[in-house]
Parts: C-alpha cells; structure tokens; sequence
C-alpha cells in the first residue's frame, strides 16, 4: 500500500472499513517480542482482543508511513557490524525502525540519542560507541610523492585513499608515529598529509574522536625518493 500510495501514484486495491473481531489469545513477552499464541478449546482464562478494522486514505499513509527510499552502497546494516552490537540489542534498534548506520547517525544528528537509549535501553555511551566504531576512518591505499615548493625546495606528501575520512565536513585527527600530521586537503575519500621527512613509514593512526580510531602500517619512503629524485632531476630542453 506505501509503494502505490507514495510512489507509482496507483489507487489501492481494497480498503476495510468498519470490520470488529474479537480474539481469544495469550500474550507473551519473549527476548523483546510480543507474541500473541490464539487460544485452544482447552485454554483458561485467554485474553480478549478487540480488533476494529478501518478504512486507510492516502493522506493518512503519507503521514504516517517511513518514506521509501533506494539503498546506498555505503548504507551498511546493523547485522554487518559484528560484536559491535548483540542479537538483542540489535532487535531492539530494529524494532524502533533503526536498521542502518545511517538511519542510526541521522536520529543522532536530530538530538534523539537521550529518547533512542531510553526506548532501546541502550546506554548512549554504547550507542556513541558503535556509531564511532562504524563510521570510523577506513584506509584503502597510501601513496608518497613529492611536490616542489619554490625553486629548490621539495615537500613530501602522503595521499592516503579511502572512506569515511570526514565527518560532519571535518577530517580525522592524523599522527604517526605517535605525532600530529598536517592535513592539507580533504574529502571523504582522500586526504592529502604534510608528513615530517622522518614519517614516511611507520604506523598512521586516524580517529575522529576517542572512541574508536584506524591504525594502519605502511612504507613509502622508497617510493617518496624515487618522487623526489624525478622532482630533482634536471629538465633538458626539446
């Protein structure tokens, strides 16, 4: 009914109106689930549902209906995050509709973080946590090179490729070695790094904040020689 409601504009196909039932059944709370089991000949004291069935307008289904929309590559599941998140603990978030990264980040961004541990009963500090450790920078390729400042002087960069290098419009924390690198550009798939000559190698650490943080070994001091040399090496004339 929201496919034809909200997108291929198709009138539906049957509407209920005015339809009561009454229903003899037990209840049960299990792991967070409600489970209604109806009741046998045999069953004493069942519950009693009242069940009243209405008509639907499109108004209604616009209003109260999750907007459809086509998934992202980058969207990624709850289920995709390991330990991050326990079986119960995710059929609690997928109960109040949060089945996404995504999904998870925008009722951050919309301050629900309070309401979504109180409703879940997550702590927030546990939802921060797999929101960081989710979103957390991933490094994908590291080059070197070299690039001439002035007439004799050359720069080392490092060209690190990759995903979720920004967050909110702003780049990782860099060091390595265990010290701060300058980042000269950024996008959420590559930053370009002002490395010391000495920190062409080692171990790179990227984190947007304290709870989780990207640590990868790499080595391009050969490759930022090869660069230099090139840059160095003096142009003859055709």
């Amino acid at each position: 009914m929201t496919l034809k409601a909200q997108n291929d504009r198709l009138p539906l196909t049957f509407a209920i109106r005015d339809i009561s039932m009454d229903l003899k059944a037990h209840v049960e709370l299990s792991h967070g689930e409600v489970r209604i089991r109806p009741a046998g000949p045999a069953d004493a004291n069942p519950t009693v549902l009242h069940l009243v069935f209405t008509a639907i307008t499109r108004p209604m289904i616009d209003e109260n209906a999750v907007q459809l929309a086509v998934d992202s590559q980058d969207d990624v599941p709850l289920s995709d995050l390991g330990d991050a998140l326990d079986d119960d603990e995710r059929r609690r978030l997928e109960g109040i509709g949060v089945r996404t990264v995504s999904k998870l980040e925008e009722m951050k961004k919309r301050g629900f973080g309070s309401s979504l541990g109180r409703i879940t009963r997550l702590p927030v500090d546990k939802l921060e946590s797999v929101l960081s450790r989710a979103t957390r920078p991933m490094v994908s390729d590291i080059e070197g090179e070299a690039l001439r400042d002035g007439a004799d002087d050359l720069r080392q960069r490092l060209r690190v490729k990759g995903k979720n290098l920004l967050r909110d419009g702003t780049p990782p924390t860099v060091s390595i070695g265990g010290r701060p690198v300058s980042v000269i550009q950024a996008s959420d798939r590559e930053i370009l790094l002002a490395p010391d000559h000495d920190q062409m190698a080692g171990q790179m650490s990227l984190s947007h904040d304290r709870h989780s943080a990207t640590d990868v070994w790499f080595d391009q001091q050969a490759a930022a020689s090869r660069a230099a040399a090139r840059q160095a090496a003096p142009r003859t004339e055709p």
